[in-house]
């Protein structure tokens, strides 16, 4: 779809545009776009992403000393951008913007658009008096205070001239004048003055940084907020013509804690699908992964394939448990063997892998032959006798997406086939010799 067209009407209207594909990059914008967000002239292009987008508006937002997390506001950025279902409202160099985002179009596309609010000739009711007085409620604020939710009502600068009950007992504040005149920024600071130095806030100096430096200020997105005690406060604001921002406050400190649990859970299930069990090594599922990413990388690499030779007389006389025992004593002399940033694995019986990250082909025999040579000089113990093996290994070189892991894998297994023929306890490189 040409938005073009499309782009000069709103632009007709004083309303913004920005399109993004799929992908979250830059298709098309108007002068609208630039009048509003002037940072983004002479700079915004064709297939930009829209996290480079957002540096640029984040580093004319963020104080100096807020930068350490820019990284992490674009990333909430984004997020809202690809959630957003509805309007929502922010300042963004005096002015107040509403930002709408239409779910994707057939072709992908997401069309964000930007209303000044000055402009709309909206009016609202005020929900409370600023400063506050000694009259009664109002009707709405009656209403507020009986909400389900922690309720509080903002002034055009941010300060509280409403509290409810609920809000009260939520950010343990003792009266109602000990909310008033108070930011919201203040309140959670507050709260936190003497946690400040606990390893808590310090895990949490992010996620606090992330709440009331960026998304407080995005009225209509709501946003998540740690407090003291593993305690988590969902908030949803709603800003008036007027200036006034009303806000309700949700405990979702429950709901946290089973997510956390379950991340914890699904993260320790992913971790051990991925190990061989009785060696701690990496196991086949986990090969695939890391050297699909390895061939994302600036290479070549290697994959070294190695079998145990004369393993199968360790079961016949000894048993399989001595034999596990001697599967884990050689595990240890592969670590023994290799780099830290090169990677173990067990792909099943006696058969293991490693894969030598930024390697060619001459250090790779060079490791093949170590470890042969520290398998056959290995006295290896289990069940009260000592077993001498060996090892044959296979090299594989592979750099880029050109082959897949398997075919890596298996061009490995050949070459390890052929020292074996050859006669093993010796390193054979795929596609060269007979």
């Amino acid at each position: 779809m040409d938005y073009r067209l499309t782009a000069t009407l709103l632009d007709s209207l004083g309303i913004a545009l920005c399109v993004f594909d799929d992908k979250h990059r830059t298709v098309v914008w108007n002068q609208s776009f630039l009048r509003f967000f002037p940072e983004h002239d002479g700079h915004v292009h064709a297939g930009e992403t829209y996290a480079d987008n957002l540096r640029r508006f984040y580093r004319q937002r963020l104080a100096p000393e807020e930068l350490i997390y820019l990284e992490r506001h674009v990333a909430d950025g984004v997020a809202r951008h690809a959630a957003q279902t509805r309007p929502y409202v922010f300042q963004h160099r005096g002015r107040w913007l509403r930002v709408a985002a239409p779910a994707a179009a057939n072709d992908g596309h997401r069309v964000r658009v930007w209303l000044e609010l000055a402009e709309s000739g909206v009016r609202t009711p005020t929900l409370a008096p600023a400063p506050p007085t000694d009259r009664q409620p109002s009707d709405a604020l009656q209403m507020l205070e009986h909400a389900g939710d922690g309720a509080s009502v903002q002034s055009g600068d941010g300060r509280i001239v409403f509290a409810s009950d609920h809000f009260l007992a939520m950010y343990g504040l003792p009266t109602k004048t000990a909310a008033i005149g108070r930011t919201y920024t203040e309140v959670v600071h507050g709260l936190w003055e003497h946690a400040r130095a606990t390893p808590e806030h310090a895990a949490r100096a992010e996620d606090i940084a992330a709440a009331l430096n960026d998304s407080l200020h995005f009225a209509g997105a709501p946003f998540e907020v740690p407090l003291p005690g593993g305690r988590w406060v969902r908030v949803a604001t709603s800003r008036m013509a007027d200036g006034q921002t009303c806000a309700f406050h949700t405990d979702i400190s429950s709901d946290k804690q089973r997510q956390n649990e379950l991340r914890a859970l699904t993260d320790q299930l992913r971790e051990e699908s991925q190990h061989d069990a009785l060696t701690g090594l990496q196991n086949r599922r986990g090969l695939h992964a890391i050297v699909q990413a390895l061939s994302g990388q600036p290479g070549p690499h290697a994959l070294l394939f190695l079998d145990l030779d004369g393993f199968k007389a360790v079961n016949d006389a000894a048993g399989h448990g001595a034999g596990d025992q001697v599967l884990r004593q050689v595990a240890e002399v592969l670590r023994r063997s290799v780099r830290q940033a090169d990677t173990l694995v067990r792909i099943g019986g006696d058969e293991f892998v490693v894969v030598l990250k930024s390697s060619d082909t001459h250090p790779a025999l060079a490791v093949g032959d170590k470890i042969v040579q520290a398998i056959r000089q290995q006295a290896f113990s289990a069940e009260g006798a000592t077993f001498h093996i060996g090892a044959s290994v296979g090299v594989r070189i592979f750099s880029g997406h050109s082959d897949s892991p398997d075919v890596v894998l298996h061009d490995a297994d050949v070459a390890c086939y052929r020292a074996k023929r050859n006669g093993r306890g010796r390193v054979e490189v795929f596609g060269t010799g007979g």
